[in-house]
């Protein structure tokens, strides 16, 4: 059975006539591989006809294979493709919108038994204009800096936080970042939202914090929906990523994000487990 390699326009095509809302962030993706700020290098795709794969490259020789495949019988052509792609990563990561793919008895033979978790894509697509804005948010500034030096926050691993977002977004003029805060009548900051881009057109939120003591007012809502009005304003696409957790998620959609992709993922593996 022949398998179809799509790379380049051939598979935005596809992915766009297909579901242009789906794949929204994958067409983002593969639009904007291997440009600075974009962790993907390359992006492919196998097909054989309606059922595709999807290889998306990394820059730190990871590799991701995505799998839209109703018809189990082709894993086996699909698996003669990827298995040298597989070998040569450093460590591979399968997914599929299907959770019950990586149950089938065909799929563990060719790839394995693995454990998955669920990630959700979160984006805005129809925006009441008309909606009120509250006055305590606005972009931060250089201006600012004084009141975000004053900010409290704990410190998480791996995470960004209002002071570092300060210096390598505000103090450098970098256009491609955005950090809104919520400011009481005090002048003081309560919360606070940070969001980026790599092409100026797809925006996602790299993380919201809110006080302690500020919290249950309604402000991560409330910052959530003055991004989304700042970015369509700007003719940009304006993306809530993926929730970290409930609290989140809720937030999210109460601010009007709608859920537009569903994924389930095994972890990274290393490739000498294939």
């Amino acid at each position: 059975m022949k398998v179809k390699k799509l790379t380049g326009n051939e598979l935005e095509e596809l992915l766009a006539s297909r579901n242009s809302k789906k794949y929204i962030y994958l067409l983002h993706m593969l639009r904007n591989a291997g440009k600075p700020g974009i962790a993907v290098t390359e992006i492919n795709g196998y097909c054989i006809d309606k059922d595709i794969v999807i290889v998306i490259k990394y820059i730190f020789d990871g590799s991701q294979f995505y799998f839209e495949v109703s018809d189990h019988d082709r894993l086996k052509y699909f698996y003669n493709k990827l298995k040298d792609i597989m070998k040569s990563s450093d460590s591979v990561m399968l997914s599929s919108d299907d959770e019950n793919l990586f149950d089938d008895i065909e799929f563990i033979k060719l790839f394995g038994r693995h454990s998955v978790w669920k990630t959700e894509q979160y984006g805005m697509f129809g925006f009441e204009k008309d909606h009120i804005q509250d006055t305590h948010i606005r972009i931060l500034t250089s201006e600012d800096e004084g009141r975000i030096n004053s900010f409290r926050e704990p410190f998480v691993r791996y995470r960004n936080n209002l002071k570092n977002a300060y210096e390598t977004c505000i103090k450098l003029k970098n256009e491609d970042c955005k950090i809104f805060g919520y400011i009481d009548d005090s002048g003081n900051i309560l919360g606070y939202l940070i969001a980026d881009t790599a092409d100026g057109e797809y925006w996602d939120i790299d993380y919201v914090y809110v006080s302690e003591n500020a919290r249950r007012k309604g402000i991560a809502k409330k910052l959530a929906v003055y991004y989304a009005a700042e970015i369509i304003s700007g003719g940009g696409f304006p993306s809530y990523g993926t929730p970290e957790n409930a609290a989140s998620e809720k937030v999210a959609l109460s601010a009007g994000f709608e859920l537009f992709e569903r994924r389930y993922n095994t972890s990274w593996v290393p490739a000498e487990c294939f």
